[in-house]
């Protein structure tokens, strides 16, 4: 299960994901990605073309959130698509040393935490829904933008405090313009406590 066939792969969550663990392997073992599950396992497909699809299994209850939690680990020798079907909780993502190429969460996000990776290409990270308790971030050697027209509260870029605004269109002073690679973070619904640095 999960062969690594082709330069680029895609990491499909599906319709939702909580309590998620996401991290990159140390070495290369020849497979994508490797997941482990504590309570109902979600299901795990591979399409052999480079996609890996993590379906959730069974229904949701009150209770539910406590009893699953996952740990996915990806391959560094793909380039990776990270793709967030519905809403997504409780999630600690530490993509360093990982090559990615995007990031879309199409459902609401809260509590979050992404490190990322160092890039030397522009990378689009996408949140089509609402943000909420979320950090994200990335190394000195990497640019970000931020835009969004939905209004934030509780906004925080590169340490300075912003506050509440009701439309964002930022760029990183830090490294200069002309430093290749770029995170182009962009929000559809606004967002409240969410840090970037």
């Amino acid at each position: 299960m999960n062969s690594l066939t082709s330069n680029t792969a895609r990491l499909a969550f599906v319709p939702q994901v909580h309590h998620l663990t996401l991290d990159v392997a140390a070495s290369t073992t020849g497979k994508l990605c490797t997941a482990d599950f504590i309570g109902p396992a979600s299901q795990v497909a591979d399409d052999g073309r480079g996609t890996i699809t993590v379906r959730r299994r069974g229904p949701m209850h009150p209770f539910d959130l406590a009893r699953r939690s996952a740990h996915v680990t990806l391959s560094p020798t793909a380039l990776w698509d990270i793709e967030i079907r519905g809403a997504a909780t409780h999630i600690e993502a530490d993509l360093t040393g990982l090559p990615l190429r995007s990031i879309t969460v199409t459902g609401g996000l809260s509590h979050a935490r992404f490190v990322l990776p160092h890039t030397e290409h522009l990378v689009p990270v996408h949140f089509r829904s609402a943000v909420r308790m979320t950090t994200i971030l990335r190394p000195a050697t990497t640019r970000a933008t931020l835009r969004g027209a939905a209004g934030f509260t509780s906004l925080s870029l590169d340490g300075r405090w912003v506050g509440t605004t009701a439309r964002a269109d930022w760029r990183s002073a830090r490294p200069t313009e002309t430093t290749p690679g770029c995170y182009d973070i962009a929000l559809d619904s606004g967002s409240n406590h969410l840090t970037i640095a």
